[in-house]
């Protein structure tokens, strides 16, 4: 029997988005442990108990947001792509141009999250960032999972390169080819500040170009 005074909650997707997107906010402002539920559902304009209904727990609240973030800024969509990520290539020429294809698809990926005029892209980034720094236990398998289509690329692509590489050696070069391309795509602001001489103009295809040359020539050569 319902009790008359207290009707059950019904779910509306427009508050729980409102919860979802003040959370963000949140987390990306003042850090995790800093971010109170009493916060977030102030900042929400809405009662704290409606977390504890959409979200069970401010962990669980917390893996929403991450997943949120992925899907409204398009993250993680590299199975769309083809060939299909990790499928062989067939010779050094063709590692070659799928390497490039992988890092021009990164940097523009990147480039599109900075133009973007999404009001949320700023406190996104900086979550982002945090996660990619030091992953929370709620969102490790999301980063896995998001993650794993593009470095099974990578790993194809460089086992195209250079053949005889061990896995461990393949992982080596992943992170450093990976790392270069973070550190050009998501580093723009602090790179502004210490290489004052670099060219703030330099088109996405040619960056796409050089830092495929250059992670071509490193693996060929090592």
């Amino acid at each position: 029997m319902t009790d008359v005074n207290h009707p059950p909650m019904t779910a509306h997707p427009e508050t729980r988005d409102c919860l979802i997107e003040a959370a963000l906010t949140c987390f990306a402002k003042y850090g995790y442990d800093a971010t109170s539920i009493r916060l977030i559902s102030s900042m929400a304009g809405k009662n704290s108990s409606l977390i504890s209904y959409y979200f069970k727990s401010k962990e669980g609240l917390y893996r929403e947001v991450f997943k949120y973030l992925l899907t409204r800024f398009r993250l993680g969509s590299f199975e769309e792509r083809k060939p299909a990520p990790g499928e062989a290539a067939t010779d050094p020429e063709e590692g070659r141009t799928r390497l490039r294809a992988h890092i021009r698809r990164l940097l523009s990926e990147v480039e599109a999250h900075f133009h973007s005029v999404d009001p949320l892209k700023d406190a996104a980034a900086r979550l982002f960032l945090s996660e990619i720094h030091a992953p929370k236990e709620e969102v490790k398998d999301l980063l896995r999972e998001l993650f794993e289509p593009p470095v099974r690329e990578l790993r194809a692509c460089i086992q195209a390169i250079r053949p005889g590489l061990s896995a461990a050696e393949i992982d080596f070069w992943g992170i450093t080819i990976q790392g270069s391309c973070i550190g050009h795509a998501l580093r723009s602001e602090i790179n502004r500040l210490v290489w004052t001489s670099a060219d703030r103009q330099l088109p996405l295809d040619k960056m796409a170009d050089s830092l495929t040359d250059f992670a071509y020539h490193g693996l060929k050569h090592s």
